[in-house]
């Protein structure tokens, strides 16, 4: 037995919950007090019971109270100990407003496990058969892990693309090593040459003055040439960063112009709709259990209408034309007492079975609707991600390509600089043609030439040891293949956590159903419980299913499966009940808001009523259950009742 929610409750409310109604559902004004423990609301069919519980539903911060139709406004007051809880409701021109201070703001833990009324979502789901998983996993919060799953995603796609750039590198790395080794070969040829040259100019008994002119002419001419092949080199260089640049630009924007043109707008919009659209669904939800309710009491009424006796005085040649019911034969409505037609009360009740199917049709495309907002949603998130992580790059390459530029354009004012200089000192060395005639001049000459190769094959040489150099300090491969593993890893956990907590809550809920379905006794269904089924590849996200089992036992003993649709309707309504009451159970509602209400039992015989009510008593403070008095005949004496006579 819980003892947690109790002890909450004990510690904070009164042993008594008043309970003010005005014009709500068909309640014009209504005060009653609650006991701690079990209320019964006997009564039969439309007599406002339902409106209660309605009533205590929208206090508590739920979504079923409904303004009574002839009334403008409505309030609804709950007094819990020193605490003091409101609910209102006025109508407007675009539709019924509500406002105030309700006992929890988390709506949906309402209207899935404390409202356990006919249209409550849980009992209607199972009844139409839907997938139960959004309905099981609503109340845990899985949003931050799933935030998380995202991240990780993002991490591994960029370190997945810088691996696959080092790989794209390193299979550079061998023939870059032998340019290398090609190039340091030369520079020792050409550097033997050298040396054997000035070995010979030493030799020859030119003029030293001459020749020492000559020498430092082919000097000041070999370094300008020097520095202007260094120059030429880096202008090639720094073009082949642009060419490479270029084009990158204008590919990111084509990629990024492929995307859809969402904006952080375009998700809030689809996500307002999105919660819009539930939003309605649910209301068109409650819109149908209401109208089906309707529709089958003044079936009842119809029914109980018709004379099964014929009057002793009338023509009996057709037996059967006096029993059938006409038109025009008035009807008393036995609780306002007006009369009305039957055929005026059948032709209404057409309109409302038709007005039944349209809303179950408009289920329908919301649920629709549904399926493909959240599909949006998460595709503009994806494309709003994607169009940021572009931009960034967009900028960036722009701005790499605008650095570039300015160096190119100071390195050609140096090259045209030197190429001037360059000019000058080979028109002055032409016009000594004397010394050009010397050998002396001749050798210094060619060690100018040798020199001027050794510089360029020296650029050469730093430019591919550069490129070695950067392929290098790349990141280690199989570092990177670590830390995706690691992120690979890490998203199999958080996946993990996900399908735990999906399992753990179905694995509860069949315990719980186990236990209700126990106390129910039902001999012909042995067993009802849910079958986790997921689809999932390595890391990918899970698609899950919730699938409902129903086990049968039949009278011979063998046990077989069963499924919603072959059930009978109440059938369908008990193992609606059993869910709805194990989520009660497993998400701890109780140790949250301490009432439980409950309706449309009819479909369990008075027996099993009782039994329930005793089992969930010990967890609910507040147990507020509406039920027909040949149901509450044998436990009034048992618990606090009020009866229909008492909200009217």
């Amino acid at each position: 037995m819980p003892t947690t929610g109790t002890e909450r409750t004990e510690a904070t409310f009164t042993d008594v919950a008043r309970l003010h109604v005005e014009n709500i559902g068909g309640i014009e004004d209504c005060s009653v007090e609650l006991k701690k423990g079990v209320t019964l609301l006997t009564g039969r069919n439309a007599t406002n019971r339902t409106s209660l519980l309605q009533a205590i539903t929208g206090v508590l911060g739920g979504t079923a109270a409904t303004l009574k139709s002839d009334a403008d406004s409505g309030q609804i007051t709950l007094e819990l100990g020193e605490e003091t809880y409101t609910r209102t409701y006025e109508r407007t021109g675009a539709g019924i407003d509500s406002s105030g201070d309700p006992y929890e703001t988390n709506e949906e833990i309402i209207d899935l496990f404390i409202s356990l009324l006919e249209n409550n979502p849980a009992r209607l789901a199972v009844e139409r058969g839907d997938e139960l998983r959004d309905l099981i996993m609503r109340p845990v919060d899985t949003e931050a892990i799933e935030q998380r799953i995202r991240t990780l995603q993002t991490e591994r796609e960029e370190l997945s693309a810088e691996l696959e750039s080092v790989e794209r590198q390193s299979k550079r790395l061998p023939t870059l090593e032998e340019r290398r080794q090609s190039l340091e070969s030369e520079l020792e040829s050409i550097d033997e040459q050298i040396d054997a040259l000035r070995t010979d100019a030493a030799e020859f008994e030119a003029d030293a003055e001459m020749a020492e002119e000559a020498e430092e002419l082919v000097d000041r001419l070999d370094d300008r040439r020097q520095e202007l092949s260094e120059a030429e080199t880096d202008l090639e260089l720094v073009e082949a960063e642009l060419d490479a640049l270029r084009e990158r630009p204008a590919e990111l924007r084509a990629e990024r112009d492929e995307l859809e043109a969402h904006t952080r707008a375009d998700l809030e919009r689809v996500q307002d709709e999105l919660r819009t659209v539930r939003g309605r669904k649910r209301t068109v939800e409650n819109t149908v259990a209401d109208l089906s309710s309707i529709v089958e009491f003044n079936e009842d009424v119809l029914s109980d209408s018709v004379s099964t006796v014929p009057s002793s005085e009338a023509d009996t040649t057709d037996p059967v034309a006096e029993l059938a019911p006409k038109d025009d034969q008035e009807i008393t409505c036995w609780t306002c007492g007006n009369q009305a037609e039957r055929g005026t009360i059948e032709e209404q009740l057409e309109n409302l079975r038709r007005v039944v199917s349209e809303k179950q049709t408009e289920l329908g495309e919301l649920t629709d609707r549904i399926e493909a907002l959240a599909a949006e949603e998460e595709s503009v998130r994806e494309a709003i991600e994607t169009r940021e992580r572009l931009d960034r790059e967009i900028e960036d390459v722009e701005a790499k390509l605008e650095s570039k530029r300015e160096r190119r354009e100071a390195i050609e004012e140096r090259i045209a600089a030197l190429r001037e200089t360059v000019s000058e000192l080979e028109s002055e060395v032409a016009v000594t043609e004397d010394l050009r005639n010397n050998d002396l001049l001749k050798t210094y000459e060619r060690i100018s030439d040798l020199q001027y190769e050794r510089g360029q094959k020296r650029e050469q040489l730093g430019t591919v040891q550069d490129e070695i150099d950067e392929i290098e300090a790349l990141p280690d491969k199989s570092r990177l293949k670590e830390q995706i593993e690691e992120i690979r890893q890490e998203l199999r956990q958080e996946r993990k956590r996900v399908d735990e907590l999906e399992s753990r809550s179905v694995s509860q809920f069949n315990e719980h159903m186990e236990k209700v379905l126990d106390i129910l006794d039902y001999r012909n269904v042995s067993r009802v419980w849910i079958e986790r089924k997921e689809d999932r590849r390595d890391d990918q996200k899970s698609n899950s299913t919730f699938d409902l089992h129903i086990i049968r036992e039949s009278e011979s003993g063998s046990v077989y499966e069963d499924t919603v649709e072959n059930l009978s309707e109440s059938e369908r309504e008990v193992i609606g009940l059993i869910v709805a009451l194990a989520g009660y159970l497993v998400h701890d509602v109780y140790e949250e808001v301490p009432f439980m209400l409950a309706d449309s039992l009819e479909a369990i015989d008075s027996e099993r009523i009782a039994d329930l009510i005793e089992y969930f008593s010990e967890y609910a403070p507040y147990l507020v259950v509406a039920l027909l008095p040949e149901d509450a005949s044998g436990i009034t004496d048992r618990y606090m009742e009020i009866t229909a006579d008492e909200l009217n």
